[in-house]
């Protein structure tokens, strides 16, 4: 039995071999439990390299349209023929594909350089209300272009320990998801509250198109739009990886993301995270802030 278990382990030698398992009858209790422990570890790396080569294809996809666009408008400023209106709108052309190659690429940056655990937060207590009073500052500015209107409807101090930098890109995040799959003339509402045991939570919900319940499970997933609600062809349109960063950022911080939502009726994106003890430096007295 172990040296059928040695030979089916190494048959199992790169990842277009991780659909193989080991028999799960090994001739005693010991060497069974083994083999359905190395079982359960095989699929969980087929399942990581499936995931590996979608997000790989998924990318060279994203990163391939711009690129065609790109070289076609620096083709079209560069032909002779071409008048000075003409070349200058397709180098403000390409100058906009070539921003939105750049916030990919950050994006895929941030996502790596999350998956290695190479991305230091700087962490410190910090008063929520402040910060969910700024953004929301913001996400009114946001609503007011594409005709959302944008509400703080309940504001609850609360204190955590995290990057204040991050929880403002996280929050930013959901917010500028709902105003883009709002209709115009649609709410976006957002809220602070502390739970029992002293959890906060930041909730965003909107009046938008909402995502149907078989895609639900999905919508953290890297590159992940819904054919109906996400799709690439909308004019406004994303990469599909905003909530996977959002997510990331929320589980840094000791907390998580969850979303509830039905199709045609909107969604509500709540972030979860655990309460601080300590004092935010903002509010210590002066004499503390000395020492």
């Amino acid at each position: 039995p172990v040296e059928t278990l040695i030979n089916e382990v190494e048959a199992i030698t790169d990842g277009r071999s991780l659909h193989r398992r080991l028999p799960s009858d090994l001739g005693n209790e010991e060497l069974s439990r083994l083999g359905l422990t190395l079982n359960a570890m095989i699929a969980r790396l087929e399942t990581s390299f499936g995931a590996l080569r979608r997000f790989t294809a998924d990318a060279s996809h994203e990163l391939k349209t711009p690129l065609t666009v790109l070289r076609a408008d620096v083709e079209r400023a560069m032909h002779p023929n071409a008048a000075g209106s003409e070349a200058m709108q397709a180098l403000e052309e390409a100058l906009h594909e070539t921003t939105r190659m750049a916030d990919l690429v950050d994006s895929l940056l941030t996502l790596a350089r999350a998956d290695e655990g190479r991305f230091d937060l700087h962490r410190e207590p910090i008063a929520m209300g402040p910060l969910v009073r700024d953004v929301h500052e913001t996400a009114v500015i946001l609503g007011e272009n594409s005709g959302i209107d944008v509400t703080l409807s309940l504001l609850e101090e609360g204190i955590v320990d995290g990057d204040v930098w991050r929880l403002r890109q996280l929050f930013l995040n959901l917010i500028t998801n709902a105003i883009k799959y709002t209709p115009r003339g649609g709410k976006v509402e957002l809220s602070l509250s502390q739970r029992i045991g002293g959890e906060i939570a930041f909730t965003v919900r909107d009046s938008g198109m909402g995502i149907a319940a078989v895609d639900l499970p999905h919508v953290f997933d890297r590159f992940w739009r819904a054919d109906r609600a996400r799709s690439r062809a909308s004019e406004r349109g994303g990469f599909g990886l905003g909530l996977a960063i959002s997510q990331w950022i929320a589980q840094a911080h000791g907390g998580r993301v969850s979303v509830q939502s039905r199709l045609g009726r909107g969604s509500a994106f709540t972030v979860s995270l655990p309460p601080s003890p300590a004092i935010p430096s903002s509010e210590k007295p002066e004499n503390d802030r000395k020492l």
